[in-house]
């Protein structure tokens, strides 16, 4: 794997490609003060993107309720957990990446959610509380409490980032995905 400088952890890395800055780079911004967690831009990135049949679970684009929902049941923080501490030592990180944990002879250390997590992936957001202060326990369906189960949310746009050095692109066995040098666009 080549060195690559990745300034979102303040050293180098090993990456499967060598770092090649675009000559722009592509971003996108959402006023989370107004997303009503419609999820209209996830079916648009999904009818462009993923329409095809193999794709049915493929979104580059969702809203998650937080701090309560995750997508899959909790995908993002399982590979957290997979990975251990993630320390750093003032602005450099000094844990490991996805690349340098993944076992021998793979390219990416990865989590595959079970089939049962694809059942109800939004399972416990959006509930309501019987009654101001009231106990969720009570709601029929209702997920068991967790520390993160409060009485507030926000709505969290989960989108293609476009990033610097893309994960995606470099856990693809079959080199599906690229990022564009004219302007950083993963596709």
């Amino acid at each position: 794997m080549a060195k690559v400088a990745n300034w979102q952890l303040g050293r180098e890395m090993d990456y499967p490609f060598e770092g090649a800055r675009p000559e722009r780079q592509f971003c996108m911004i959402m006023d989370t003060n107004k997303c009503i967690a419609c999820q209209s831009c996830t079916i648009a990135c999904k009818g462009t993107w993923t329409w095809g049949k193999g794709q049915e679970y493929m979104l580059w684009n969702n809203i998650e309720t937080k701090p309560f929902g995750f997508y899959p049941t909790g995908w993002d923080v399982n590979v957290l957990e997979l990975l251990s501490e993630q320390t750093w030592d003032g602005d450099t990180y000094t844990g490991q990446t996805v690349f340098e944990a993944a076992p021998a002879g793979e390219r990416v250390l990865g989590w595959t959610p079970d089939e049962g997590d694809w059942n109800h992936p939004n399972i416990g957001e959006d509930e309501p509380a019987p009654e101001p202060g009231g106990d969720l326990s009570d709601v029929p369906g209702h997920v068991p409490d967790t520390p993160h189960s409060m009485m507030w949310m926000y709505y969290l746009q989960r989108i293609c980032n476009h990033c610097t050095y893309p994960a995606c692109v470099a856990a693809c066995p079959r080199d599906a995905i690229y990022k564009r040098p004219e302007d950083g666009i993963v596709l």
